[in-house]
């Protein structure tokens, strides 16, 4: 059974695999593991230059090696030198002994970069650009300019985090243990489903399956949403501006960024909209439609950005810098 911490357990891990000595599955977690982030890649590649390093010289002192592994023995053992043959004694090869020694070393050297990854008393950050992996089960993808923080008692009474930029979560049930996600003073909570959140001066949420409750106290009476709805808050002290979802319903944006229109319309109509050049996206608009059809939808939004409309084929459009 091993008795290394968890820190100690993982740094082992990495030696073996920079040493070419890890099986299948462990090559396969850590090559994993070096996805997640670019603090990870560099404490990989610290160890790697440790490893790589010249062992140090073996000076001959005079000392006989014998005689010191008889003394050492006796002072663990407490037993008589004598107590055991002396061919049971095999020293370690000198391969293994600076395998041991550079991964002791890695886990004091490398303790900053595990850090980076954890903040406070257990409490965890993740960046733009990855997945975020939960202990709970639940999954949250990040947008290359998102933040996610993890609270340290995660997962005890609650599942609190924190976030700002744009995800889209995929949570796991937990029963009598709520999901709660906090985007400035609102309060997102969620018993498992499936939506997206989007947190600048503008808040965006879509519900793609399940129910969540949307809450800020200064508004009174929290919003249910439940599958297909959207909902936008302009600034802190805006109002919640909720959508059914339904065909029939009106479309607000005021403020919004293109590309979350644009998600908003793909899903009302279930099409598919892209976009020749991404500075669109960014773009923030503002407009309302009720009972639109799509190509007047699409040509509406086309024209607001100076764009052409293509459609290369049913259900799919494409916008083109005028």
């Amino acid at each position: 059974m091993s008795h290394l911490q968890p820190d100690e357990a993982l740094y082992s891990l990495l030696c073996k695999y920079l040493l070419n000595e890890a099986e299948a599955p462990e090559r396969a977690w850590v090559d994993a593991w070096r996805k997640e982030g670019p603090a990870n890649e560099a404490a990989l590649a610290a160890i790697q230059r440790l490893l790589e390093a010249p062992a140090p010289a073996i000076r001959d002192f005079g000392i006989s090696t014998g005689s010191s592994w008889d003394r050492l023995r006796a002072t663990v053992t407490a037993q008589p030198a004598t107590a055991a043959p002396e061919a049971d004694i095999v020293p370690l090869r000198r391969k293994n002994t600076w395998w041991i020694a550079a991964a002791t070393v890695a886990v004091l050297l490398m303790a900053g970069f595990w850090g980076l990854k954890r903040l406070g008393a257990g409490e965890q950050s993740f960046s733009g650009g990855q997945t975020a992996a939960l202990n709970d089960g639940s999954r949250v993808q990040l947008a290359g300019n998102s933040t996610l923080t993890v609270d340290d008692d995660f997962g005890e009474a609650e599942r609190r985090v924190r976030m700002s930029g744009k995800a889209d979560f995929d949570i796991a049930p937990a029963a009598g243990k709520p999901f709660i996600v906090e985007a400035g003073g609102t309060e997102i909570k969620v018993l498992g489903t499936r939506f997206s959140v989007s947190f600048d001066t503008t808040l965006f949420i879509q519900v793609e399956s399940g129910k969540i409750q949307v809450t800020d106290p200064s508004l009174g009476e929290p919003v249910v949403m439940t599958q297909g709805m959207s909902l936008r808050r302009n600034g802190a002290d805006g109002g919640f501006e909720v959508s059914s979802g339904q065909s029939d319903h009106p479309m607000v944006f005021r403020d919004v960024p293109f590309g979350l229109v644009l998600e908003t319309v793909e899903k009302r109509y279930h099409v598919n909209i892209s976009v020749a050049d991404p500075a669109m996206l960014e773009k923030r608009i503002t407009v309302h439609f009720s009972g639109e059809s799509v190509e007047e939808v699409i040509d509406a939004l086309a024209y607001m950005v100076s764009a052409s409309v293509e459609s290369p084929t049913p259900g799919s459009y494409m916008l083109q810098p005028l």
